[in-house]
């Protein structure tokens, strides 16, 4: 382990028991579904939001209940670590914050030219539709930004944060403590509403952008540019052109096509595999390159 990692890990030294970890992730599952669906539940009865009891989210309002459940998500989980482990969010993020701030900052710049760049390898038929005016959809940015920024963060805590750190103090093997919280993170983002096929592709690519995220927490020990890139992200996806409807309501443009036609969206999920995979090879052999010399 580099020194940087080996300093990230300290906190999560001193818990050897294994079903002290397990509880705490089994108690969080439980309060974050039943919160989060009487949240969800309520909030659709008050304001009568047909489309979130359906598993659409087509609004601003609709997106924002959405994203609001991650405050939830935190907030339980920093409560139970508290609890079992007398450990604070700190210890979850990583120190020195100015070195947060700033690996945060720079993925955020690094990532955003990436992403933009690559989106003409999204296969399409250029019709791509407006959803929110231009001045409507600058009035509900900053609010859908800022509670992005906590969904992106309470992933990041759990996954590159406790599970990353917690396993690292186990097995010592860097592919073990990187690759299983990777995973887990890409299959909770199945959805086989599309099909099977595709299901496991959005896991695949899921994955791999875990793996990618996992391995700059492991190089600058603290989770400022996993934060910044999954920020980035998903910027991306669910605030400039959205290809899945169910979470549309916060996007500039829409692509319906992808909407409707399975086909067309697997291509452009594989399209994202391949190209993920590449540039994931590429950034990890430069990586290993330089930390070698």
């Amino acid at each position: 382990m580099n020194k940087n990692f080996t300093q990230f890990i300290e906190p999560a030294l001193s818990e050897k028991r294994w079903w002290v970890v397990s509880l705490t992730l089994v108690l969080w599952g439980i309060f974050y579904m039943i919160l989060s669906s009487c949240f969800i539940l309520i909030v659709s009865k008050l304001f009568n939001l047909d489309n979130i009891r359906d598993g659409l989210f087509t609004t601003p309002l609709e997106v924002y209940i959405l994203l609001s459940t991650f405050l939830i998500w935190l907030t339980v989980f920093l409560i139970l670590v508290k609890l079992f482990h007398k450990r604070g969010i700190i210890s979850l993020i990583g120190k020195p914050k100015i070195n947060f701030f700033k690996n945060f900052s720079y993925a955020i710049i690094i990532a955003g030219i990436f992403l933009f760049s690559t989106q003409s390898l999204i296969p399409n038929n250029e019709n791509i539709l407006e959803n929110l005016t231009y001045t409507r959809w600058l009035k509900v940015l900053p609010l859908g930004i800022f509670l992005m920024f906590f969904q992106v963060t309470a992933e990041e805590v759990l996954f590159r944060g406790y599970l990353q750190q917690q396993l690292a103090v186990w097995i010592k093997s860097r592919w073990f403590f990187m690759l299983i919280p990777s995973l887990i993170f890409g299959l909770m983002h199945y959805d086989g509403s599309m099909g099977i096929s595709i299901g496991l592709m959005l896991v695949a690519v899921t994955s791999i952008l875990g793996l990618f995220l996992a391995d700059l927490t492991y190089r600058t020990g603290n989770l400022g540019a996993a934060i910044g890139v999954h920020f980035a992200n998903n910027f991306s996806a669910m605030f400039l052109v959205s290809y899945q409807e169910q979470i549309s309501g916060l996007s500039r443009y829409v692509a319906p096509d992808f909407f409707d036609t399975p086909n067309m969206f697997f291509q452009a999920a594989q399209s994202m595999l391949i190209s993920t995979s590449i540039i994931f090879l590429i950034y990890f052999i430069i990586m290993e390159w330089r930390a070698r010399r």
